[in-house]
C-alpha cells in the first residue's frame, strides 16, 4: 500500500463529522418534537380528565328539565328547553340555588383531594342533610307555582270538562241537553269562588312538584358522591401521576445519536 494512501484525509474527516453532526442534530429536533407531543397530549389529558365542565352543564339540563333528543336538522343528540313551561318544577331561583351548591362539590379541588371512606361517609352525609333542609325550607321559593293565568286557563279546562260530562251524562239517560244553560250554571257555581279554587291549584301543584323532590334529591347525591370516590385515598392524583410516569418512560427511551460507528470512526 502506498504511503499516501495511509494517510488521513482532513477533507473526507470534515465531511464525516458534519454530516454526523447533522444526523445527531436531525434526532435532536425529533426527540424535542416527541417531548413536545407528548408534554402537549399529558397536559390534554390532565384537563380532560379535571374538567367537570361537562358534568356541571348536564346537571344544569337535568333540573330545568331540557330534553335531550336528536335534532331533526343535523341528527345530532342536543338539548332543548321543555316545550310546556308549566310542567317546570324548579324556579329559575331554586335551578340557580341548586346549581351553587353543586359547583362548590363537583369540582376539580374535590377530585383531587384524598379522602378515606369515613371521610366520604361523613362528607355525603352532610351534604344530604344539607340539600335537603335547604330545599323544604325554601320550598315555596324554589318550587315553581302555577301564575294566575295559569290557574284560571285550568279553571276554563275543568268548566269545559264538567259541560262535557254533563252532555255525556244526559246523552246516556237519553235527555235533552241545553249546552248553553248548562255553560251557564256551571259558571254561576264558581262565582265567588274564584279565588278559593285558584288557592287550592297552586297547593295541589306545589304538592305535585313537591313529590319531584326525592328523585331530584337522589341523582345530586349521586353525582356528589360519584365525585368522591373518584378522590377516595387520593385515587385521581395517583391515576394523573401513573400517567406522567409512563411518559416519562416513554420519552426516556427515545433513540439518541450514537456516539461511536459511523464515518471514520467519528467519536471514539
Amino acid at each position: 500500500m502506498d504511503v499516501y494512501d495511509q494517510q488521513p484525509n482532513p477533507l473526507a474527516e470534515q465531511v464525516g463529522l458534519h454530516g454526523a453532526a447533522q444526523q445527531g442534530n436531525l434526532l435532536a429536533n425529533q426527540n424535542k418534537q416527541l417531548q413536545y407531543q407528548m408534554e402537549e397530549v399529558e397536559q390534554n389529558l390532565a384537563e380532560a380528565q379535571l374538567d367537570v365542565q361537562e358534568t356541571l352543564t348536564r346537571i344544569n339540563h337535568l333540573i330545568k328539565q331540557d330534553v335531550l333528543k336528536v335534532n331533526p336538522e343535523t341528527n345530532v343528540l342536543e338539548w332543548f328547553a321543555l316545550e310546556d313551561s308549566k310542567k317546570r318544577v324548579l324556579t329559575d331561583e331554586g335551578v340557580d340555588r341548586i346549581m351553587q351548591v353543586m359547583q362548590s362539590y363537583i369540582n376539580k379541588e374535590t377530585l383531587l383531594s384524598n379522602f378515606d371512606d369515613k371521610t366520604i361517609a361523613r362528607r355525603m352525609l352532610e351534604f344530604s342533610l344539607a340539600l335537603s333542609a335547604l330545599l323544604f325550607m325554601k320550598y315555596e321559593i324554589y318550587f315553581r307555582d302555577p301564575t294566575v293565568e295559569e290557574c284560571y286557563d285550568l279553571l276554563e279546562k275543568r268548566m269545559t270538562d264538567k259541560l262535557e260530562s254533563r252532555r255525556m251524562s244526559c246523552k246516556m239517560m237519553r235527555v235533552e241537553f241545553d249546552e248553553e244553560k248548562e255553560s251557564q250554571k256551571i259558571r254561576m257555581e264558581l262565582f265567588g269562588r274564584e279565588e278559593y279554587e285558584i288557592t287550592k291549584i297552586k297547593s295541589e301543584t306545589r304538592k305535585l312538584n313537591l313529590r319531584e323532590f326525592e328523585m331530584i334529591f337522589t341523582q345530586l347525591k349521586a353525582l356528589v358522591e360519584s365525585t368522591h370516590n373518584r378522590a377516595w385515598k387520593g385515587e385521581e392524583r395517583g391515576s394523573l401521576r401513573r400517567h406522567f410516569n409512563i411518559s416519562e418512560v416513554i420519552g426516556g427511551n427515545q433513540p439518541s445519536p450514537q456516539k461511536k460507528g459511523g464515518w471514520f470512526g467519528w467519536g471514539k
